[in-house]
């Protein structure tokens, strides 16, 4: 359905329980069996093509009012869903607007044990788009590195976390990875603790540079010496996009300057650009 056909719908609030659950709640006083819609949003210039449909229940002791609830089911794929209500098949779907939304089960300090499934971490969290509307971030982690602290330093920067959804072996160690096509590699030491936890210092010095030119460093963690490395990347709180809110100092090494940043998916990397 074309966006032209899109209409203002009502507020919607949202909640995720202790178990990774999404619960929707909203006033629809002349619906008629409502749905609501899930929609991942496409890449520029693309076509809408994944999206899910949830049933509304009425809530009994307040008529008008209906929810939803998200399980473990639909699993959705890690990627920005939009939110809209279909309040009966004769009307176009509407995009909702967020209202209340309860986040305290992705505090720092709550329990990350429901959020694991096989090794894999599922994270789901309601936000609002810089337009005003509802959407939910979706991350699909098959093991990952849950970032506590980033601490910059003069020549490296030193990361704290925990690896969730594996477990550490011989042969761990950090490893970073240029970006782009067949991109070199290099590796730092990693310090494993109790529980997951790790720390490690990512060298500026280690990593080469091209003179006039920029490259971005993704920094992983590998568990063991023959395991697949995750990605290091902070996912579980209440902000959908770090890169804007969390901006770390640079620091000028040789002739390049280096600066670690959180992506677009709260992902760590490096960036490195040239001096004056």
């Amino acid at each position: 359905m074309s966006q032209a056909t899109v209409v203002e719908a009502p507020r919607v609030d949202c909640r995720v329980d202790e178990e990774g659950r999404l619960r929707f709640e909203l006033e629809l006083p002349e619906a008629t069996a409502p749905q609501l819609l899930l929609r991942l949003r496409p890449k520029k210039g693309e076509e809408e093509t994944t999206g899910h449909a949830v049933e509304l229940v009425e809530v009994a002791e307040t008529p008008g009012r209906w929810r939803a609830e998200i399980g473990s089911n639909p699993r959705l794929r890690e990627g920005r869903w939009d939110t809209y209500v279909l309040a009966d098949p004769e009307r176009p779907r509407a995009r909702l607007l967020p209202g209340l939304r309860d986040l305290r089960a992705l505090a720092p300090t709550a329990p990350v044990e429901p959020l694991l499934s096989d090794g894999v971490l599922r994270v789901r969290l309601p936000y609002r788009t810089k337009d005003g509307f509802l959407a939910v971030r979706a991350w699909q982690r098959d093991g990952h590195a849950e970032v506590d602290e980033v601490r910059p330093e003069p020549e490296g920067v030193t990361v704290r976390g925990r690896l969730l959804g594996r477990e550490f072996g011989p042969g761990a160690a950090v490893v970073l990875r240029r970006r782009g096509k067949a991109g070199p590699e290099r590796e730092a030491a990693l310090e494993p603790g109790e529980d997951g936890a790790f720390t490690f210092t990512a060298d500026y010095r280690a990593l080469p540079t091209e003179a006039g030119a920029t490259s971005v460093w993704n920094v992983f963690v590998r568990p063991a010496a023959d395991a697949r490395p995750v990605r290091v990347a902070r996912l579980l709180d209440d902000i959908p996009d770090r890169k804007a809110v969390f901006v770390y100092p640079e620091a000028t090494v040789g002739s390049a300057v280096f600066r670690p940043y959180f992506t677009i998916d709260n992902d760590v990397s490096i960036q490195v650009s040239p001096g004056d």
